[in-house]
């Protein structure tokens, strides 16, 4: 090999997991142009921080030349080398190409090995924070890789670069130490019993790792990359919990109290987030936290008395301040009376009727006026953003709950607030509701939920009773669908019930038009059809009977129902090569579908104002027949069967039209719809399209159609007949005068 050859490499930076934004990753790709400038992670990062570079061409590397900024080094990082001919840098297999330590203002020169085209730098450790780096950042002042263009026809055959670590667990594995006594390495997810972690995060991940085999059992790929995300982050949440542990057992010994504390607000933390992914996997911690052993008898008396204490305490703070304000507003009035009085006392005459000499002494006396005293002191909302009359309404529901959640609610950003109060939603169920549910404790949003669900059980308040609920069944439609989004299962539960509460009067009230209950359906059963199609079936079974409850209502269309479950059989024209064909999805995913119109055509019929049998058969029916998972082949029979039901011989006819079915399976169709046959009422029957009639009636239609038609051709013949009379009659009357015939074709002309 030349070195005469070797060059410095163009590239350009495709990926990158963290970047500042004053000091981009695109600020490397233009230093090749003679611009010095350079690279900051954000002061956020979370670490290992990833950078992809890719170059023109195939490289053969032989080095790189790396600096850091004064203030900002690294630590420790190693380098990658992807080789690909086909697709991205995401698809690209990498293997360590070299490693490095303290980087900083001095250009390092690092050792390289290996052919690709995609160099990937992880920078692993995190530096240490500092006054000049408070925030613990790392930079790239210099980037420079020197090597060789090489074409796709030449092998790399250099050998992988290990690191110490890998050379000693190699040394241990061939003098007989078994797998799982090795000291625990980052990398490697064999078995978390010797993982660097706490207990408590041990179990969770043992529990993932169940879910995460049954997932690859039935090829739940999206369920399987969002949980291998998620055990990620609960690994280095275990592993820092762990560490936070020993550093607050030795601050304890030291007793270094002001650090201790600081430890363990941290670890609170830590373990609130680690409770968040148990509470969304429902693992068996999660089952421990919510099926709590029964309290005693002591501790539930306490309990209540607990609550009643605190229901008086708020029911006395806002009597007080309904007290002062109603003070307030009398002690202004009052005022405004005295100013009043002393200009009418000079002009009311004071002297009584019998020192005027009047005889009259059957005058009547005036009745005072009784002044009505309102049930309830006005209320003035000032900030509709921190109290308003929603809050009023749902004060008795919602502050016991939070109260046994025990938690602090924390403020959400205002443009929530102000988009709910443009809609007029804010107002109904109040700020501190709409807070709660945007929160970011999952006890906190439950209580939320359950609060409006109580509310919306309860007899509603006067203000509701007159029928005009439209902006309550709004705000009520706004809430569920927040709940139903939510990634824990009890809330998501709430929802529904706040769901089949809202569409029932009296929330549902005279001034819902059926357009607005269509547009509120038409956004709720897309996420009831993916609730449907997961793989836990308690959510499975709840979401299908809900889903079926609400489209019983007299104004839901269902023909969008059917329209929603063609939504993964119908090609996209926007996006054509993102198009999965049906037999090639995943089964939860058909089998949801094919089970929602099978029920729809058992329950509801089959309405040809709504929705057409051709559709159900030629997009969801004949595609499923293809199908490799036999259930779904045979739910696919069984809603041919339901649409053969209705429709009659059109159905074998579309059956017996389709191309490359195997003929074991149309037989089995066929027997299917000859058993059907054989379970209808009646020994003979006659098929006409739509519906089976009976004999005798098929010979009275038939008689009467004979009978019209022949009255029909009377009609036609008497016409006929006419006509040539008529034509007859023209041709005499040309013949006898021709020469008017002549004068009138001249005048004509």
């Amino acid at each position: 090999m030349n070195r005469i050859d070797f060059n410095w490499v163009p590239f350009h930076v495709v990926a990158c997991s963290s970047e500042d934004f004053n000091t981009p990753a695109d600020f490397l790709s233009s230093q090749q142009h003679g611009q010095q400038r350079s690279w900051e992670c954000s002061r956020t990062a979370d670490y290992p921080v990833e950078l992809i570079l890719r170059f023109h061409t195939r490289i053969q590397l032989d080095h790189l030349l790396i600096a850091s900024k004064a203030d900002k080094g690294i630590p420790k990082l190693n380098v990658y080398i992807g080789d690909g001919l086909n697709g991205g840098w995401n698809d690209a297999e990498y293997r360590r190409a070299g490693q490095c330590e303290n980087v900083y203002v001095k250009p390092l020169q690092v050792k390289l090995t290996g052919i690709g085209n995609y160099l990937k730098i992880k920078i692993i450790e995190h530096p240490k924070r500092a006054p000049q780096n408070p925030y613990g950042q790392v930079s790239i002042s210099l980037l420079k890789i020197w090597g060789i263009a090489r074409s796709y026809n030449i092998m790399d055959q250099s050998e992988e670069v290990y690191g110490a670590k890998d050379n000693i667990d190699k040394m241990l594995i061939d003098l007989g130490i078994p797998v799982d006594m090795i000291n625990w390495f980052e990398d490697d997810d064999r078995n978390y019993q010797y993982a660097p972690i706490d207990d408590e995060s041990r179990e969770t991940l043992n529990d993932l790792k169940l879910k995460r085999d049954s997932a690859r059992r039935v090829e739940d790929f999206e369920f399987l990359k969002e949980l291998k995300r998620d055990m990620k982050l609960i690994f280095e949440i275990g592993k820092e919990i762990w560490k936070l542990k020993r550093e607050l057992s030795f601050c304890v010994a030291k007793e270094d109290y002001l650090r201790a504390m600081e430890l363990r607000n941290r670890l609170k933390r830590l373990e609130a987030k680690r409770d968040t992914f148990d509470a969304l996997y429902e693992t068996s911690r999660y089952e421990k936290m919510i099926n709590l052993q029964r309290p005693t008898t002591a501790e539930y008396m306490r309990h209540l008395e607990y609550l009643e204490m605190q229901e008086q305490m708020n029911a006395d703070a806002l009597r007080r301040q309904r007290e002062l304000e109603e003070q307030n507003r009398r002690k202004i009035i009052q005022e405004e009376q005295n100013q009043l009085g002393k200009s009418m006392d000079n002009k009311i005459d004071k002297t009584p009727w019998w020192e005027k000499g009047g005889d009259d002494r059957n005058i009547k006396k005036k009745k005072k006026k009784e002044k009505k005293e309102d049930d309830e002191p006005l209320l003035n909302f000032n900030n509709p953003f921190a109290f308003n009359e929603g809050d009023v309404d749902l004060e008795l529901y919602l502050n016991p709950l939070l109260a046994q959640a025990g938690e602090k609610m924390v403020d959400i950003p205002l443009e929530i607030l102000r988009r709910l109060h443009q809609l007029g939603y804010l107002t109904v169920f109040g700020a501190k509701a709409w807070t709660g549910i945007h929160s970011d404790s999952w006890r906190i949003r439950e209580a939320c939920a359950q609060a409006v669900l109580n509310f919306l059980e309860m007899p509603l308040p006067d203000k509701y009773k007159n029928g005009k609920t439209k902006k309550l069944f709004l705000a009520a439609m706004e809430f569920a669908k927040i709940c139903m989004e939510d990634k824990i299962l009890s809330i998501y539960f709430i929802g529904l019930k706040i769901l089949s509460t809202a569409l029932a009067p009296p929330v549902c009230g005279t001034d819902v038009s059926p357009a607005i209950i269509n547009k509120v359906l038409k956004e709720f059963t897309p996420i009831l059809i993916e609730k449907i199609s997961e793989l836990n079936f308690r959510a499975r079974d709840i979401s299908l009977h809900t889903l079926l409850s609400i489209y019983r209502h007299p104004a839901a269309n269902l023909g969008m129902l059917v329209q929603c479950c063609f939504d993964k059989m119908v090609m996209d024209p926007n996006f054509p090569t993102l198009f999965v064909p049906p037999d090639k999805q995943p089964t939860r995913i058909i089998q949801a579908r094919l089970e929602i119109v099978s029920n729809i055509l058992q329950e509801f019929g089959y309405d040809q104002r709504q929705f057409n049998h051709q559709d159900i058969f030629f997009i969801l029916a004949t595609p499923c027949l293809f199908h490799q998972a036999n259930e779904i082949r045979l739910l696919s029979i069984e809603v041919i069967a339901a649409l053969y039901q209705f429709v009659g011989v059109e159905i074998r006819t579309m059956v017996d039209a389709i191309e490359n079915l195997k003929p074991g399976l149309k037989d089995q169709i066929m027997a299917r719809l000859d058993e059907i046959d054989q379970q209808a009422p009646g020994s003979k029957q006659v098929d006409r399209g739509l519906s089976l009639v009976p004999e005798e009636e098929q010979e009275e239609n038939q008689s009467a159609l004979l009978k019209k038609q022949k009255d029909n051709a009377n009609t036609q013949k008497q016409d006929l007949d006419k006509s040539q009379n008529n034509i007859s009659l023209n041709n005499a009357s040309q013949t006898k005068n021709p020469d008017k015939l002549n004068n009138s074709q001249l005048s004509k002309k």
